[in-house]
C-alpha cells in the first residue's frame, strides 16, 4: 500500500480576515503614493555639467575663440543668428561633454546653467550644425587642420623645445548606412561590412593628436604613407623635434625608411612575416647559435620575468623592395604546450612565435622591444577617440562631412589633453575623457548668484572638492604664466 500524498490546500480565510488584508494593502499603497514629490520645470540655473566653467575659462585663457575666428573663413547668410566660429565652438563643447550624436546636442538647449557659463541666451538646433557641415568644403577642412595646428603651437610654446617620437596606426570604422567612400575591406569584427579606415599620428607619451585621415575601408596601410608622414612633419609645432617614428607591420614602407634616414630620424617598424623574414627565421633555426636570450643580451639590466621566454637574433636583411640591407632584430618567444599520448603520458612541448623589427637605432634587443611595445599605447588613444569622442560614428552621407566632424572631435581631444596636463591633479592626468567627464565635468549643479557673487553649487563630495581646489589653484598659476610682463619692468 502506498500512502496517498494530498495536494497542498491553502488555508481558508474568513470574509472578515480577507477584508482586513485588503484594507491594509490599500493603506500601504496610499501611503506609498503620498511620497510622490511634485515636479516643477522652473529651475533656470541648473546644469548637467557643474564644472564646465573650468573648461570654458581654460579656452578663454588660451584664446581658443580667437584661434577659430582667425583661421575659419566661412561665409554665412546675413540673416544667420550664429556665426561659423561660434558654431564650431559649440560643436567642440558638445564633443567635450559627450554629445557626439547630433540629436543629443539638443540637450544643451535646455541647460540654462551651461548657457549662463557661456554667456549666451540660446543654443542652436542640431539641424544648424548639420547645415554648417553640409556647406563646408575641402578648403574649410584645411582651416580646421590649421586650428588644431595653432592650438598645438600655443601649447608647445609654453613647454619649450623637446624631442618627440611619433606613433602612427590606423583603425577600422564600421559603417551602418550608405556613406560615400565606404568599401569592403578587412574588418575583424563585422566581416563583409562596408567601412572607413582612420589613420592617426600621436606624439608618444604626452598623446597630442597631430594628424587624422579618413580613407575607404580597403585602403592599404602603406598607400600614400610617405605623404602622410611629411604632412605630420609639417603640422608639428617648431618646438617639437622629431627623434623617431614607430608603426606596425602594415606601415613598413621602404620609402618612409629612406626619408627618415635622410632627415636623421630613427625608426622602428614591425616587419610582416613574408618570404624574406621567413627565410631568415628558417636560417636562424638551422643555426641556433645566433639566438641569445634577452637576459644574455642585457647582462646587469633588470628585466621582467616574462622576458626569460624571449630570445633575439640581430641580423642584416634586404627585401626585394629595399635599396640596401637594414638591421633587423628577430624575436622568438617560447611557449609550452602539453601533449597527451594514447597511454595518457603527458609531455611538455616547446613551440615558438616570431616577430621581426626593422630599425636604424643602436638599441640592444631588449630596450628595442620595450620601445616598440610603448607604441601599443596608441591603441588606447584610438579607443579613447572611438569611445570618448565617437570618431567611429559617421552618420553623414558625404565623406567630407564625416571627416570635418572628426577633425572637430580631434580639436576637442587636444583641448582635453592640454587641460589635463595643465590643471588636473597628477593622478588624473592620464585618465581618459570618459573618466574626466564622470568624475569632474558632468556633475549636476546650479549656477547661482549674480555678478562677482555668482558661483556654482554642487553636492557635497570631499574627493571632488579636492580636485576642484587643485584646478582652481593651477588655473591661477596658468593665468600668471600667460600674463604679459610689465613694460616698465622690462625697460
Amino acid at each position: 500500500m502506498v500512502a496517498q500524498t494530498r495536494a497542498y490546500a491553502p488555508e481558508q480565510k474568513t470574509r472578515r480576515e480577507r477584508r482586513i488584508e485588503i484594507l491594509a494593502e490599500r493603506r500601504r499603497i496610499k501611503k506609498t503614493m503620498k511620497k510622490m514629490r511634485a515636479v516643477t520645470f522652473d529651475n533656470d540655473t541648473v546644469t548637467e555639467a557643474g564644472n564646465f566653467q573650468f573648461i570654458e575659462l581654460f579656452k578663454e585663457l588660451i584664446g581658443f575663440k580667437d584661434i577659430v575666428t582667425k583661421h575659419l573663413q566661412i561665409e554665412r547668410a546675413s540673416n544667420c543668428v550664429y556665426s561659423a566660429s561660434a558654431l564650431i565652438d559649440y560643436l567642440t563643447d558638445c564633443a567635450l561633454l559627450g554629445h557626439t550624436r547630433f540629436l543629443h546636442m539638443n540637450a544643451l538647449q535646455s541647460d540654462p546653467g551651461y548657457q549662463i557659463v557661456k554667456e549666451i541666451e540660446r543654443f542652436p538646433e542640431e539641424s544648424t550644425f548639420r547645415g554648417l557641415l553640409k556647406g563646408m568644403t575641402w578648403s574649410h577642412l584645411i582651416q580646421l587642420v590649421a586650428i588644431n595646428q595653432e592650438l598645438l603651437r600655443r601649447k608647445a610654446r609654453l613647454e619649450g623645445k623637446r624631442l618627440v617620437w611619433i606613433d602612427i596606426d590606423d583603425t577600422v570604422i564600421t559603417l551602418f548606412g550608405e556613406q560615400e567612400g565606404a568599401t569592403n575591406g578587412y574588418n575583424p569584427r563585422y566581416h563583409g561590412r562596408p567601412s572607413y579606415k582612420v589613420r592617426v599620428a600621436f606624439v608618444s607619451g604626452t598623446g597630442e593628436l597631430i594628424h587624422l585621415q579618413l580613407n575607404p575601408g580597403h585602403t592599404n596601410g602603406m598607400k600614400d604613407f610617405l605623404s602622410f608622414v611629411k604632412e605630420v612633419e609639417a603640422l608639428l609645432p617648431p618646438e617639437y623635434i622629431i627623434e623617431g617614428i614607430r608603426a606596425d607591420c602594415g606601415f613598413a614602407d621602404p620609402a618612409v625608411m629612406e626619408y627618415a634616414e635622410e632627415q636623421g630620424w630613427l625608426y622602428i617598424f614591425k616587419l610582416p612575416k613574408k618570404a624574406t623574414v621567413k627565410k631568415a627565421i628558417s636560417y636562424l633555426e638551422q643555426h641556433p647559435r645566433f639566438w641569445e636570450t634577452l637576459a644574455e643580451h642585457e647582462k646587469g639590466i633588470q628585466f621582467a620575468a616574462e622576458d626569460e621566454h624571449w630570445a633575439a637574433a640581430d641580423i642584416q636583411i634586404i627585401q626585394s623592395s629595399w635599396d640596401k640591407a637594414r638591421r633587423c632584430v628577430i624575436y622568438r618567444e617560447a611557449t609550452q604546450t602539453e601533449k597527451t599520448s594514447e597511454d595518457q603520458l603527458t609531455m611538455a612541448l616547446t613551440s615558438y612565435s616570431y616577430q621581426a623589427i626593422v630599425t636604424n637605432t643602436e638599441d640592444k634587443p631588449l630596450p628595442l622591444l620595450r620601445s616598440y611595445n610603448q607604441r601599443a599605447n596608441i591603441e588606447n588613444r584610438i579607443d579613447e577617440l572611438k569611445d570618448g569622442y565617437a570618431v567611429e560614428q559617421n552618420s553623414q552621407h558625404r565623406m567630407l562631412n564625416n571627416l570635418l566632424f572628426s577633425w572637430i572631435k580631434a580639436i576637442a581631444y587636444n583641448l582635453i589633453v592640454w587641460f589635463k596636463q595643465t590643471l588636473m591633479p597628477e593622478n588624473m592626468q592620464r585618465c581618459e575623457v570618459q573618466t574626466v567627464r564622470r568624475v569632474v565635468l558632468k556633475v549636476p549643479g546650479n549656477v547661482v548668484g549674480s555678478g562677482r557673487y555668482q558661483h556654482i553649487r554642487l553636492a557635497a563630495c570631499p574627493d571632488l572638492e579636492a580636485i576642484v581646489f587643485t584646478i582652481q589653484r593651477r588655473l591661477r598659476t596658468f593665468a600668471d604664466r600667460l600674463r604679459p610682463p610689465d613694460e616698465s619692468k622690462v625697460a
